[in-house]
């Protein structure tokens, strides 16, 4: 299951799986058999950001699903009216000036529990952390 040889982004991981290119995986991910396969892969394991926050801090979190729609279409601050919210795609070149290179691609969920509002990370700018950390801290 962790077999990456060259890159642990989610997005390699995706295409390798699926046999496609990053282009291709948008619509590749449409079908259902494929999102079942993807799902199976990547639920539940740990990823971080490749890009640091204004404090300097990547974020660790697990994959708790994929969007159906992709980045340019997904609004960022869940409810709030137009003029206050903008796409994902938006907000991370406003937040971080990162430009995605496949803004129409499905995003990574990332789920809060007691109703608090779902993240959504594009897949480009995520990697996988490797468990063996995790399999050592659970021994403690």
């Amino acid at each position: 299951m962790n077999s990456q040889a060259s890159s642990n982004k989610v997005i390699d991981e995706c295409t390798r799986i699926l046999g496609c290119s990053a282009k291709s995986l948008r619509d590749h991910l449409n079908h259902p058999d494929n999102r079942v396969l993807i799902f199976k892969e990547i639920l539940g394991r740990k990823v971080q950001t490749t890009y640091e926050d204004q404090n300097g801090f990547k974020k660790t979190f697990r994959i708790d699903g994929l969007t159906r729609h992709g980045g340019n279409s997904l609004v960022a601050y869940g409810r709030l009216p137009f003029p206050y919210n903008v796409s994902v795609a938006a907000h991370f070149y406003a937040r971080h000036r990162i430009r995605l290179r496949y803004p129409y691609l499905q995003c990574v969920i990332e789920r809060f529990p007691f109703g608090g509002e779902d993240r959504y990370y594009p897949m480009e700018l995520l990697e996988f952390v490797p468990e063996q950390e995790d399999r050592l801290a659970s021994k403690w």
